[in-house]
């Protein structure tokens, strides 16, 4: 009697095949029982670099931090050191007795123009210089002043106060973007760190987008295989790309709710890559 394989017995279905593992799907209890999505992930090989850029985009807003926070600290450096310099300057500055002309309003609400003159060498000179509105000056006032040895347009010294530097005047501004900068930087590296985090746990889906009109934050319509999404693009510099003419441009989605990305074939401005768009999720409309 041959020997055969027999019959198989009823009640025992056949063991499914184990999928397999696509970058950022969640894992269930047991990973081959994991049922068909309606809009199948891309694999691995792809999902995987593309994903990890997003790290990338968080270390740099981390080195933009650093270089923020070193560029405040030189500026307050250039400052103080300039501010330093017209002390010993002024000391050793001509004195001379000034009289106030006039007393005009200035741009700035704590400062007014104060026009000054003075005796320097065979003539009077006459000069307008800003200065703070608490000093309370007035027309008619006398007051100490101190002109630059060999230069007498330029005033080192009113009543004992030095004279604000014009390099002053135009780090301050600087130091002060500097300032806000590295908030804005640390919070944009955390936000690519949970957009990284939401795209390892939904991985990446292969979509088609169209990008509505609009320059800072325009909405993305992005069909699925199963689905339809509207999308709102966050604050970055990365903004999504208009293709003039053309509707439904294949793309690769992934993160979910207020932490998602776009990634275009191409950018705004450079048309040889991917370019990843932050996003988020918001209710479809009727535009």
């Amino acid at each position: 009697m041959k020997l055969g394989r027999g019959k198989r017995r009823p009640g025992k279905p056949e063991r499914p095949r184990r999928r397999p593992h696509v970058a950022g799907r969640p894992r269930s209890i047991s990973d081959g029982d994991v049922t068909e999505s309606h809009d199948p992930l891309i694999h691995e090989a792809v999902a995987t670099p593309l994903i990890g850029k997003l790290s990338h985009f968080k270390v740099r807003a981390l080195a933009f931090t650093v270089l923020w926070l070193a560029f405040f600290i030189a500026c307050h450096m250039v400052i103080d050191l300039s501010q330093k310099a017209a002390v010993e300057l002024a000391k050793t500055g001509i004195p001379v007795e000034g009289t106030v002309e006039k007393v005009e309003p200035s741009s700035k609400p704590t400062r007014h123009k104060v026009t000054l003159t003075y005796p320097a060498g065979t003539k009077p000179r006459t000069i307008a210089v800003g200065a703070e509105k608490s000093r309370g000056f007035k027309a008619g006032d006398k007051m100490s002043l101190a002109y630059a040895p060999g230069d007498p347009t330029r005033l080192l010294a009113i009543d004992g106060y030095v004279v604000d530097n014009p390099d002053d005047d135009f780090l301050t501004p600087l130091s002060f973007s500097a300032f806000l900068g590295i908030p804005t930087c640390v919070y944009a590296a955390w936000l690519w760190r949970s957009r990284y985090r939401s795209a390892l746990k939904t991985g990446l889906r292969e979509a088609t987008a169209t990008v509505r009109p609009g320059w800072f934050f325009p909405k993305i319509d992005v069909y699925l295989a199963q689905d339809y999404k509207l999308l709102q693009t966050r604050r970055s510099l990365r903004i999504a790309p208009r293709f003039k003419g053309l509707q439904k441009v294949p793309v690769f989605i992934g993160g979910e709710e207020t932490d998602m990305i776009v990634i275009f074939p191409r950018g705004r401005f450079f048309k040889d890559r991917l370019h990843t768009v932050p996003a988020k999720e918001i209710e479809p409309d009727t535009d």
